[in-house]
């Protein structure tokens, strides 16, 4: 495995985080925690002890789907499928599980369905804390302790502050994709 390869959660992956299947044993969940599409297999392997344990580990991720290898802007890579005649064709690939295959530009955009509020204000905490950890914790409780949909809007300013400020602004960008648009409007 080439130590400047970057991998990301899968849906999977973060389910994986919240339910704790007994095949996630404490060095995959540490290791699945560090998963973030930004850290290399290197750095992975410094935090994790050193002694080269991360690839094997990453491996066994990929394998059960909890992570996916994504290029330097965070978008899946793509993996050929099996078979020899398929890895000489590059028109072929498999979606890694929990993702999706990318839209042409040309096709309208789905609907958007706004989420139940105690379903969004869940998502909203699990995003946070996936994304920050525990540096987050402070952001997730004030996102807790919303009452209603005018009060979760009131938060997205901060929200977003906390995430650019912690992580990136293309934290920001997908935490707008995937959930801001979907949040209960006032």
């Amino acid at each position: 495995m080439d130590k400047n390869t970057l991998f990301a959660k899968t849906d999977l992956g973060r389910e994986a985080l919240t339910s704790r299947p007994p095949n996630l044993g404490p060095r995959l969940r540490s290791l699945l925690i560090m998963v973030d599409g930004k850290r290399p297999v290197a750095d992975m392997d410094k935090l994790s002890g050193g002694d080269g344990s991360a690839a094997p580990l990453l491996e066994q991720l990929l394998e059960a789907g909890w992570i996916v290898q994504v290029d330097a802007a965070g978008r899946p890579v793509l993996q050929p499928m099996g078979g020899e005649a398929a890895a000489s064709s590059h028109d072929q690939a498999t979606v890694p599980a929990g993702l999706s295959a990318p839209v042409p530009l040309a096709d309208a955009p789905a609907p958007v369905h706004t989420l139940p509020f105690s379903e969004a204000r869940r998502l909203v905490v699990r995003f946070i804390n996936d994304q920050l950890g525990p540096m987050g914790e402070p952001l997730a409780m004030r996102v807790e302790a919303c009452k209603t949909p005018a009060d979760l809007q009131i938060a997205l300013p901060r929200i977003r502050d906390g995430l650019k400020n912690f992580k990136n602004s293309a934290t920001v960008q997908r935490f707008d994709e995937e959930l801001a648009a979907r949040l209960p409007k006032v």
